[in-house]
């Protein structure tokens, strides 16, 4: 015999109107009701099913561990109010007191936050057609404010080996009631249900009504709908799957159908069901079944009696229990479509964007893989949901999406050569999807290290390579024609080993690194003593080539505490360089191996935030690579660099996975609000634009919570639930704009100022280049809004292709000779000028010589102090070097004047402005800034624009110019709005704006200045005129 019980105390703290004193007495006739007191008591009783909390986010405190108890015997729940166990209370002084809202109880329910949820967009409420329990009960429910829960259902991985795994599918979460909006976007879900199919509170179906309850639900109806509710969450959950032995076929085939069954209550439940294919929405096939749903799971199927034409197919089956139960599954499936698949042209890309159909393509993309097993999506492929999904990608203004592979290669192609035929027929029914709906897909074969197979080092054992291509060609073999196709060979690479991620430089200690490294070498210095020079060791130290070992960072003296036990470090920035080749090496190979097969189709690799990594680096892996890529996330403060220096001048940069990381106050709870993830989403696609990049990709469509990792259960577009968030705006309002402006996107000009970034000291043990290049971005193009482009000093031949006005080498310490050479080069033939902070005689491996001593004079390499002084201009200015900066870096002066200040020399046809002083790594903003200026002057590099109001801290301005008009982009990172008014320099057009605090205001204007689209017009106006 089931129980109910009803947590209600009329004195205790409650969310909402209180029930009527007639509802309390009809819930009595068929439900115990207790109060507070004695809640803790009621469920000593075993027979309690089913329990309903009326009290929201309010709890008896000392009720806890029997109400956690309770969860885990796998029986149901309804919760109304606020956040579920948000807000424990405790008994004082004969009166119920609230302790602070804390998050410790509800996450150990898996429910790791709630974050709040608008509804100002709402216009009415809507049940779950697919799971219609709400069905006729719309009116006991008010549009109001709700919440979003952030699960951690999933606690382990499926693959410990891979970081990348997904975990057990403990749990899912639907939404019972959405709030949609006037053109019918789902965007709140104030009724939701969570179905636990595994774990601790392994069938217990749970019901949580995320509104403050008022008084229309207190009635007959409300009653009615309780019932209704107990006795659905007393059934346990139900689970169903339906699914196709195969998610595509080829023509002439039949598909099985499978319909996989089980329950968590004991004894048989009769199912009906009802099965139709349809069509073009016209109906082939139907089919009637009657099944019994035990325990035990079980596979219920039949053959499609339909030989498959090209196509998608849609199949329904509506399920209904003898209890009144009702559910509707939705799967699909391709016949193989190969005329849809060769439509159009492939993708290509010029300078700085991508051309689709002849037309320049500016990217709005989106990460994606499922909306209802993540990861999983190849294994449990749904071709139906995949085309729903792309269709409202597609509304959202998204014409690119990235997907791939993340986990699971072993069980893709568990024997070398042999791949699942399932995945295959599943990557090609995502395909079709996205090209039914006119999308890119990008598609990702290996993450972070590349599967070894039976191999000793993932990039260098012969037997690993032929086993990736194996596996890679699997896929491109049956997309040869395919026009809405590129690879992604892999995502995020570290070098070697598997085990070490994200960690620069590792070695496996393998026969293939050794012999690769030793020759290597060999080639880079020709001589054994050459190198021994340049490493500071003896013959006995180092004997042979041979000899030689890849080092472990353990080893190397980065830091200045490090003499302690006599660490070496001159060998770092060779291994760094060489895994940077060896990466180089492993991407030829696989492009080629690409390139047989299909010839116009683009190859790239996915990286983050590796350029102060010491990991394979766009700027470095550009060559071998059709664009190049960045992923930024964490350094919020740096995206402008970010996107900078992961661009080169001839190839496109996309910033192909973005989004916001989840970050929490001290005790435990999300510090930021679903309005301000949108804000900082927004200004990253700003600036990924705004950099000269190729435009923006998403992370991610589908929060996945399948997966052991909370910052992956807060990340996506659509909330687990299934409702929009505020983030997905942006892909709106991108997607609607970028869409009305990509014919502007052609011939952007360059611009004026390159900035070399130092390789040589970045991969040395004595590394400053993030912190010269960081603080020469926030100082040029943040503070003074000049914009400049990025070069490596290991790539420098591209400068002869777009000769600029200014080079910037900011305070590198050790630079390449070779690479100082080529830059001086330039300079004399070609009226380029030359600024260079910092000493300029030391070399790659930190020796000190007197290359440049014909053009600066006699020079002496000293330490700095505390506080320094430069003049520039008969003004003096101050430089501070604090912490441990005197210790760590130099300075060069001149030994007849010795002094600091700016000298000037000429060199051929072009100037040399040497400051001896590392400005970039000084605290102060104002020295470098006067120091850029004064040079910038000098030079006759004029602004894109002039600033009559609004030019403050936090507030950045961009002008992109192209052929046949402007792209004028602003963002703030300002604590108030600004009113923005601006002349263009060229044109003389003014224009004015009202710039909210930590939004961007984009608009385009043709060749005269004329405006022809605005961002968000709706919101925002930009005037013209005086």
């Amino acid at each position: 015999m089931s129980e109910t019980l009803i947590f209600y105390d009329p004195f205790f703290p409650f969310d909402g109107e209180r029930p009527s004193s007639y509802f309390l007495y009809q819930l009595k006739k068929t439900s115990t009701v207790v109060n507070a007191c004695c809640l803790k008591e009621a469920f000593d009783n075993n027979k309690v099913t089913c329990f309903i909390n009326l009290h929201g986010s309010y709890f008896p405190k000392q009720a806890w561990k029997s109400i956690y108890t309770y969860f885990k015997s796998g029986n149901g729940f309804i919760h109304l109010g606020g956040i579920p166990f948000r807000i424990p209370c405790i008994i004082k002084n004969g009166e119920w007191q609230k302790e602070a809202e804390q998050t410790a109880y509800h996450q150990q329910l898996n429910i790791h936050e709630a974050l709040s949820v608008r509804s100002e967009n709402v216009k009415k409420l809507a049940y779950n057609q697919n799971i219609p329990i709400f069905k006729g009960k719309d009116t006991l429910f008010s549009i109001q404010d709700t919440y979003n829960f952030i699960l951690h259902v999933t606690k382990t991985s499926s693959i410990s080996a891979e970081m990348g795994s997904a975990g057990p599918m403990d749990a899912g979460i639907y939404p019972l009631v959405q709030g949609v909006t006037s053109n019918g976007r789902n965007v709140t879900a104030p009724s939701v249900l969570i179905e636990n199919t595994n774990g601790s509170f392994a069938g217990g179906r749970w019901i949580f009504i995320n509104q403050k309850i008022q008084k229309q639900f207190w009635t007959e109806l409300g009653f009615e709908l309780l019932e209704d509710l107990i006795s659905y969450s007393n059934r346990k959950v139900t689970e169903f799957h339906l699914k196709t032995n195969y998610a595509s076929y080829e023509n002439g085939e039949r598909p099985i159908v499978y319909l996989q069954s089980q329950s968590f209550i004991e004894g048989a439940i009769a199912w009906t069901t009802s099965f139709k294919i349809y069509k073009n929405n016209e109906l082939l096939y139907s089919k009637f079944m009657r099944i019994n749903v035990t325990e035990l799971q079980r596979n219920h199927s039949f053959i499609l009696p339909i030989d498959i034409e090209p196509g998608l197919y849609e199949l329904t089956c509506i399920t209904e229990s003898e209890k009144g139960e009702t559910r509707v599954l939705q799967q699909g499936f391709w016949g193989m479509d190969k005329r849809l698949l060769a439509e159009g042209e492939p993708l290509t890309c010029e300078r700085d964007y991508f051309i689709k159909d002849g037309r320049p393509m500016p990217i709005v993309g989106m990460t994606y893989m499922t909306s209802d097993v993540a990861r999983y999506y190849l294994f449990l492929p749904n071709p139906h949901m995949w085309d729903q999904d792309m269709a409202h990608m597609k509304r959202a203004g998204i014409n690119y999406i990235r997907t791939g592979l993340w986990t699971g290669w072993r069980h893709m192609m568990f024997i070398d050569g042999h791949m699942d035929e399932g995945i295959l027929r599943a990557i090609d029914a995502f395909i079709l999807c996205a090209k039914k709906h006119e999308l890119e897909v990008t598609f990702t074969f290996f993450t972070f290290t590349p599967e070894a197979w039976e191999g000793d080092n993932p990039y260098l054992d012969p037997r690993s390579i032929h086993a990736q291509k194996r596996f890679i060609t699997s896929i491109v073999s049956r997309h040869i024609e395919t026009t809405n196709i590129n690879w992604d060979l892999i995502n995020e690479p570290s070098l070697f080993d598997p085990k070490r991620p994200f960690a620069g430089p590792k070695s496996l200690h393998d026969s293939f690194d050794r012999k690769n490294y030793q020759a290597w070498l060999k080639n880079r210095h020709r001589s054994i003593s050459k190198l021994r020079e340049r490493w500071n060791v003896t013959e006995e130290d180092l004997p042979s080539f041979q000899a030689i070992d890849p080092p472990e960072s353990s080893e190397i003296n980065f830091s200045i505490r490090d003499m302690i036990t006599g660490k070496r470090g001159m060998k770092w920035l060779d291994y760094t360089l060489y895994t940077m080749d060896m990466h180089n090496n492993w991407v030829r190979e696989l492009t080629y191996s690409i390139k047989q097969l299909a010839t116009n189709q683009l190859i790239t690799v996915g990286q983050d935030e590796a350029l102060g990594g010491l990991r394979p680096s766009p700027l470095f892996y550009s060559d071998s690579v059709n664009y190049t890529t960045n992923h930024t996330w964490w350094l919020l403060d740096d995206l402008i660099w970010d996107g900078i220096f992961s661009k080169t001048l001839t190839k496109p940069n996309l910033i192909q996975e973005t989004g916001i990381m989840y970050v929490e106050t001290p005790d435990n709870r999300a510090k930021r609000s679903e309005e301000e993830l949108r804000n900082i989403l927004e200004r990253k696609y700003a600036y990924a634009f705004s950099t000269g990049g190729a435009g923006a990709v998403q992370w991610l469509w589908n929060t996945n919570y399948y997966m052991n990792n909370i910052n992956e259960s807060n990340i996506g577009a659509i909330r687990a639930d299934g409702t929009e968030k505020p983030e997905v705006n942006v892909s709106y309002d991108f997607g609607e704009f970028i869409n009305n402006i990509r014919d502007l996107f052609k011939k952007r000009k360059l611009e004026d100022i390159v900035v070399v970034y130092p390789y040589s000291n970045d991969f040395s043990n004595r590394r400053f280049s993030v912190q010269s290049t960081t603080k020469l971005t926030r100082t040029l193009a943040y503070e003074m809004n000049i914009p400049f482009r990025a070069i490596s000093e290991y790539h420098l031949s591209e400068l002869t292709t777009a000769i600029p006005k200014l080079i910037i080498v900011p305070s590198p310490h050790n630079f390449s000779t070779t690479a100082l050479n080529q830059i001086v080069e330039i300079v004399k033939n070609n009226e380029v000028n030359l600024l260079f902070t910092g000493p300029i005689n030391i070399n790659a491996y930190w020796k000190n010589t007197e290359r440049m001593m014909a053009t600066v004079g006699e020079t002496t390499i000293t330490n700095l102090v505390r506080e320094e002084v430069f003049q520039l201009e008969g003004k003096q200015y101050f430089a501070a070097f604090g912490k441990d900066r005197i210790a760590e870096s130099m300075k060069e002066v001149n030994t007849e004047k010795y002094t600091n200040d700016v000298n000037t020399y000429q060199m051929g046809k072009g100037r040399l402005f040497w400051c001896g002083l590392p400005m970039e790594l000084n605290e102060r903003s104002e020295p470098l800034a006067a120091l850029y200026s004064y040079v910038i002057e000098q030079i006759g590099i004029s602004p894109e624009f002039y600033w009559k109001e609004g030019d403050f801290p936090g507030i950045y301005g961009r002008k992109l110019s192209f052929e046949t008009g402007n792209l004028f982009i602003f963002v703030s990172e300002f604590s108030r709005d600004v009113k923005v008014a601006i002349t263009d320099q060229l044109t003389k057009q003014n224009y004015s704006f009202l710039l909210q605090s930590e939004r961007i205001v984009m608009f385009s204007t043709d060749k005269n200045g004329q405006i022809i689209s605005v961002y968000r017009p709706k919101e925002v106006a930009v005037s013209t005129g005086i």
